[in-house]
């Protein structure tokens, strides 16, 4: 497994060759077992351990093992404690979720502190299988079906190649020890159900699985290229923008191969149930299905989406040496990256609609995140003169729901960035920037 490891980051993860990361280690075989294969692969890395002081005294015996493995290893650690049953019942959420959201969260803010580029964390084969079967039970569509994606913001996930156990097996090749969470053999959770009950029996059924299940993943994946190569293709000639809402001409759709599948993906964000959103296709004129704060109306030829609900506006300042920020919709987080080839690290970096890399020492004022407002102009990157921000919207047809949501990050009056959208020419990176601002949406 070394060997086929370290090919693999080789060609997938290159950038952990030469960058500051680090792994995330709950004591457990597989994250415990990544660190023992980077170790292996003579890299340098931090270590990050969450006690989430869920299992009383096991939650503190994980520590103390993770705490003497970077001992061992001569690694960094970093030790974070969280009162995760507090924040579940102050967030409104599970406390897995919870535990998960502070964990990330404090990825970041580590990340930030101590300039880590990437922090790793040990999902495996095993992991995309059980993630893929609950979203099957779900009724996901293709989008659904592909998987944990390998990485994400900061976060790589090196093990996804590789199974549950191959893992177990290099783990008692090399003698490597580790923790047993006592609350992964309880299937009370539906997770654990799977990966105790179900998965083996079909591992047993089908004893290539695990080989034929990436080649599966992998196409899904391609054919999701796909997918969305056409959806954009419909959006221009099938679909319009009117005071920002949207309008799917119905003739248009059912001459297509496939109309269920083409609203299906214009849709899928708002959660609509298919099956109603087609009934509306003949249905009377004035029809219409809800959504959360989102409307389908059956109206004349077209079916039109419309808002219900207006957004509470955001006013944000951002804290350029630690912007970590929650957004309604995902979260912002902002880095400062010290460079002596700002040019190469900004060719490393984009295109990216969801990063913004700006020159760090011309910024004037505060940075301000809000949403936009009528009347609001930016000077784009590469025109000349200033645009309407609703024209940049309408444009590209954005929905009256998305409108709605829509953030500027400003700097005085200026407004640098249209969120996901545009960049303006403002603080642009040149050969003589020391220090980039780079500010990311994770979604």
């Amino acid at each position: 497994m070394l060997e086929r490891f370290k090919e693999h980051i080789k060609k997938n993860y290159p950038e952990i060759l030469s960058r500051k990361v680090a792994v995330a280690c709950s004591g457990g075989k597989d994250s415990t077992v990544l660190v023992h294969l980077l170790h292996a692969c003579q890299l340098k890395f931090d270590i990050i351990h969450c006690n989430f002081n869920l299992r009383g005294a096991e939650s503190d015996q994980d520590e103390d093992f993770v705490t003497e493995l970077a001992i061992h290893l001569e690694n960094k650690v970093y030790t974070l404690h969280f009162d995760t049953e507090k924040a579940a019942q102050q967030r409104g959420i599970s406390i897995q979720m919870a535990a998960r959201d502070l964990r990330y969260e404090a990825f970041e803010e580590i990340a930030i502190e101590n300039d880590i580029k990437h922090v790793l964390v040990a999902h495996h084969m095993d992991d995309q299988l059980e993630t893929f079967l609950i979203n099957l039970g779900r009724g996901a569509g293709i989008h659904g079906l592909t998987g944990i994606r390998d990485r994400n913001g900061i976060i790589l996930r090196p093990l996804l190649d590789f199974s549950s156990k191959e893992i177990e097996e290099y783990a008692l090749q090399n003698k490597i020890k580790w923790r047993e969470d006592s609350s992964n053999t309880s299937t009370k959770y539906l997770r654990n159900k799977l990966r105790h009950d179900l998965i083996p029996l079909l591992k047993d059924v089908l004893p290539h699985l695990d080989n034929n299940f990436s080649k599966t993943l992998s196409y899904l994946k391609d054919s999701e290229v796909l997918l969305d190569v056409e959806v954009a293709r419909f959006r221009e000639s099938g679909t319009t923008i009117n005071n920002g809402n949207l309008f799917i001409n119905i003739e248009k759709l059912k001459a297509t191969v496939q109309p269920r599948a083409y609203l299906f993906e214009l849709l899928r964000e708002y959660s609509f149930h298919i099956d109603d959103a087609m009934n509306l296709l003949d249905g009377e004129n004035g029809k219409f299905i809800k959504s959360g704060d989102v409307k389908l109306i059956k109206n004349n030829s077209d079916l039109e989406l419309t808002k219900m609900v207006t957004h509470q506006n955001l006013y944000e300042k951002i804290d350029v040496k630690n912007g970590s920020l929650q957004l309604p919709e995902g979260r912002l987080q902002v880095q400062l990256v010290k460079t002596q080839e700002p040019l190469d690290y900004l060719k490393s970096v984009l295109p990216d609609k969801n990063k913004l890399l700006i020159d760090s020492d011309g910024i004037a004022g505060p940075l301000v995140l809000r949403n936009w407002e009528k009347g609001d102009r930016m000077s784009p990157y590469g025109m000349k003169g200033t645009k309407l921000i609703s024209d940049f919207l309408t444009d590209l047809k954005i929905t009256s729901l998305k409108r709605e949501k829509s953030l500027v990050l400003t700097c005085d009056s200026d407004i640098i960035w249209l969120l996901g959208i545009r960049t303006s020419k403002h603080y642009t990176v040149t050969e003589k920037t020391t220090t980039i601002l780079e500010i990311t949406i994770e979604l």
